[in-house]
């Protein structure tokens, strides 16, 4: 029988008569997974964005080069390939990252009410420093990730190979032995993940989005 560790809730102790309870739990557990989903960004895709397309020694050694030593011919698809699953699952860590921001400010707009008794008798005169510290580090995170692809000269190049590469397998299916159903759909897949996180825009389209839906 394995031996219960108490946790943070346990302190807490929520109690569903008691709305203080309830905010506060909601809070901690933002905070808590906040921190999660950015150690896990920051460890498991900070090394593969930063050495994506360094001769191809995130995976393999290279063989073949150009003359001027760059990736010999279908060297760059190769990398494009073997990375997307990568690319796909920070692709849902990073949407996770977001719609956990925007609970964060949702929550906070729902606690602001001059009209709850709540607000006026306790969170009124709360400082929330620590609450705006974790939304913070969200944003900060966002911003790393386009500094890291917009020093990456490779994800553009490499892209536009790839791209290349899709335009002659839908010309010509066939001789490529590839499914067009199953050709759309993985350039569906590529599409939405570069036009989302690896085109360097990810801060200022979650900012725009942002300020639509609130």
């Amino acid at each position: 029988m394995q031996e219960y560790i108490p946790g943070l809730f346990d302190l807490l102790k929520p109690n569903i008569r008691i709305p203080m309870s309830k905010i506060m739990a909601v809070f901690v557990y933002l905070q808590i997974e906040t921190h999660n989903l950015k150690h896990e960004i920051e460890s498991r895709f900070f090394d593969p964005l930063i050495l994506f397309g360094e001769s191809g020694l995130v995976f393999e050694e290279i063989t073949q080069y150009n003359e001027d030593g760059s990736p010999g011919t279908g060297d760059q698809e190769l990398q494009i390939s073997r990375t997307l699953n990568v690319f796909n699952q920070f692709f849902d860590v990073i949407r996770r990252l977001v719609d956990l921001s925007k609970n964060i400010v949702y929550q906070m707009n729902g606690l602001f009410n001059s009209k709850w008794k709540v607000y006026e008798y306790s969170f009124k005169k709360m400082i929330y420093h620590q609450i705006f510290d974790n939304f913070g580090d969200i944003v900060t995170t966002l911003y790393i990730v386009d500094l890291i692809i917009q020093e990456n000269s490779n994800f553009v190049s490499f892209w536009e190979q790839y791209n290349q590469m899709f335009m002659m397998a839908q010309t010509n299916p066939q001789k490529y032995g590839i499914n067009p159903k199953n050709l759309k759909k993985v350039m569906k897949m590529c599409q939405k993940i570069y036009q989302n996180i690896l085109n360097g825009q990810l801060f200022d389209s979650y900012l725009e989005g942002l300020y639509k839906q609130i």
